[in-house]
């Protein structure tokens, strides 16, 4: 999965604030659904995926985002995703196959 972000991060992203420069657009969007999950999944599994270190552009672009006012203002809840993953793949493993 890093080498994927790594790819996105330099090749779409680039030095731009956002994916289509300097406003949010529909690339913008669709990547923070994916985000959102990367995060989540991060807290479950304790590996930190979206370091600074690792991938910066990708790191300032979540900062960005998450910074946009109209985006702010309608963020899904951290805690409310992760009970939702939570039950999501405890109902996936528990499932008899």
């Amino acid at each position: 999965m890093f080498d994927l972000l790594k790819i996105i991060e330099e090749q779409a992203l680039g030095d731009k604030k956002f994916f289509g420069g300097n406003s949010i657009n529909m690339v913008d969007l669709i990547f923070a659904l994916f985000t959102c999950w990367i995060q989540t999944t991060e807290q479950v599994v304790g590996i930190k995926v979206l370091e600074p270190s690792r991938l910066p552009r990708l790191h300032a672009w979540v900062k960005n985002f998450k910074e946009e006012p109209i985006i702010k203002e309608n963020l899904p809840d951290p805690e409310r995703l992760l009970a939702y993953y939570t039950r999501l793949t405890s109902n996936l493993v528990s499932k008899p196959t």
